[in-house]
């Protein structure tokens, strides 16, 4: 039996954070091999290989297998806390930095930063390997956070969120991608509840740190908010760094640039980037009939004919294969992920909105009643786990997180200025649950549908879709609720009240003002009521999209057959390395 020593000698995983008196039968049931061989045991082999990736599947010891979670855990948890604490500062940061309406761009911007570079992330760890793309996406996460922490205008926040957004982006596929190299996707559901707890704990937290960093008084005290996340992601790189099991990819610097598909990521990104601020900007910063805005969008257009050319006809390794979209069900997961990702990220968005703005409640009070969402969000992704594993299926925790996810998405449109705590609590809990039965599984669904080779960017692919429905999605729930509530505005409303109201400056118990305060605040309940009815047949959509997602069974690994384990599996020999 092979002692802890040698496992730690072994260069492809890395440097384990494990006991050194660890032994191997506390590890039986991730460590197993043949006795009369010398090779280490089979992983998942490609259906086809594709000259110049490595596959880079590791089955690793219960110990390592938990240190990698936990690290994989630690990092999602502080992207998504650094997510939806800064959603919650939005009014108070808009109000430090004279913002106005454009506040709504420090959302866009990360996820701006986050879309313009997702098609690389995929294609990139396939070539440099998980880990250091991984710890490349926390470092520009730390630059960005920290830079948006010293920001003295709009520009300097937008411009260093959007750094922020590119790390975020990397962490988000990297975590999931390196998820999938560790274990296969029927045991997947096994390990799943960490990541989803980390996540919900990330989404639940973040909201409070914001309450209590506003809370202090001082109106720069939302500094911190961009502060505290780079704080917790150096100690969480320095971990990484030792912890994170590393399989390395064989080549020279110099060879896998060469490996790097540089015309279509220069297309990818300048299409992306003209395509994406001329919908953002439209109807606020330039009129859409613009000479400008149309002709973005023309050019933006025209490069992503470009970048299909290129991948299609010139492309060695293609960022984005496009036999990707070429089976109805991963074409429609790529579909639905693009429109619920929308929806989430409007109520991430709308709902501090409604709670602080039309309701008057204080950020504590707007961070406690989303609490409901994020928790069973976070509880449901934690029960998806087990069940797919138990079930060795996705379908059915999918199918019955849209049909919740639809229902939570009408009886939003309950909410209106006298809504009852209560009502609040039931609707969220309705559509949190839809939601943690839908993110996970949805991903485990692509991946099961898609060969082994494409896994990586099937995801980064996935990723991609869903900040381009939040980026449009955003702009155009935030054009429609702009639209609806100047419409419903007061015609015989002061200029100067409604200037300020436009302007997104407008406070209620102004002096002089307060007999327009409740006019105002119905016109506000109008524009964000339009925004939650549109979110209903998105949704629907979604759901009507899973008839044609086939139920298929999870695979498993390989099995070695008794011949070859000699009747049983029994612990490697001495001298023999794991994979």
């Amino acid at each position: 039996m092979s002692s802890a020593i040698e496992l730690l000698q072994l260069p492809q995983l890395g440097t384990p954070c494990i006991p050194k008196d660890l032994s191997d039968q506390t590890e039986q049931s991730h460590e197993v091999h043949p006795v009369n061989s010398t090779a280490p045991p089979p992983v998942p082999s490609n259906e086809h290989t594709i000259p110049g990736i490595e596959d880079q599947s590791s089955r690793l010891p219960f110990r390592r297998l938990m240190s990698a979670y936990l690290c994989l855990a630690a990092i999602y948890f502080i992207s998504t806390l650094d997510i939806n604490s800064v959603a919650t500062a939005l009014p108070a940061i808009s109000r430090s930095l004279d913002a106005g309406n454009s506040i709504t761009w420090t959302g866009t911007a990360y996820l701006m930063g986050q879309t313009a570079f997702q098609a690389l992330y995929g294609r990139l760890s396939d070539i440099f390997g998980r880990k250091p793309v991984l710890l490349l996406s926390v470092g520009f996460l730390i630059l960005g956070d920290l830079l948006c922490g010293f920001a003295q205008n709009v520009t300097w926040l937008y411009v260093c969120r959007a750094l922020s957004g590119i790390g975020g982006g990397g962490i988000s596929s990297l975590v999931q991608i390196t998820v999938s190299d560790l274990v296969s996707l029927k045991d997947r559901g096994k390990y799943q509840g960490m990541l989803s707890g980390a996540i919900g704990l990330g989404a639940g937290t973040g909201p409070f740190i914001a309450a209590a960093m506003l809370g202090t008084g001082e109106r720069e005290g939302w500094r911190w908010i961009f502060w505290i996340p780079p704080m917790l992601a150096v100690v969480c790189l320095v971990v990484m760094w030792i912890c994170l099991p590393l399989k390395p990819v064989a080549g020279s610097w110099k060879e896998k640039l060469g490996k790097i598909d540089w015309f279509g990521l220069a297309a990818a990104v300048v299409g992306i980037l003209f395509i994406l601020i001329p919908i953002n900007s439209g109807g606020s910063i330039w009129p859409w009939h613009s000479a400008l805005v149309i002709s973005m969008l023309v050019v933006g257009g025209v490069f992503f004919m470009l970048f299909a050319i290129v991948e299609k006809r010139f492309a060695k390794i293609p960022m984005i294969p496009l036999r990707l979209f070429s089976q109805a069900p991963t074409a429609v997961i790529y579909l639905q992920s693009a429109l619920y990702n929308s929806v989430w990220q409007i109520d991430m968005y709308f709902l501090p909105i409604y709670f602080q703005d039309v309701r008057g409640y204080t950020p504590l009070k707007s961070a406690t009643l989303i609490l409901p969402l994020l928790l069973l969000q976070s509880v449901a992704g934690v029960i998806s786990g087990p069940v797919m594993t138990k079930l060795a299926r996705y379908a059915p925790v999918m199918y019955a997180g849209m049909a919740l996810w639809t229902l939570g998405a009408g009886l939003k449109v309950l909410f209106c200025r006298t809504t009852p705590v209560s009502v609040y609590v039931i609707v969220l809990i309705i559509e949190g649950t839809g939601i943690g039965f839908v993110l996970q599984p949805a991903l485990v669904a692509l991946q099961a549908l898609s060969k082994t080779e494409d896994r990586a960017v099937a995801t980064s692919t996935r990723n991609l879709m869903r900040m381009l429905g939040s980026v449009v999605g955003m702009a155009l729930s935030t054009a429609i609720q702009f639209a609806v509530m100047k419409s419903a505005l007061p015609n015989d409303l002061p200029p100067s009240i409604r200037s300020e109201v436009i302007s997104g400056s407008w406070e209620r118990d102004q002096p002089g003002g307060e007999q327009w305060d409740s006019r105002i605040l119905d016109a506000k309940m109008k524009g964000i009521r339009a925004v939650f009815i549109t979110l209903v047949p998105i949704v629907g959509l979604c759901l009507l999209g899973c008839y044609f997602i086939p139920s298929k069974e999870l695979p498993g690994d390989p099995k070695r057959s008794e011949t070859q384990s000699g009747g049983q599996e029994r612990a490697a020999p001495r001298g023999q390395a794991a994979v």
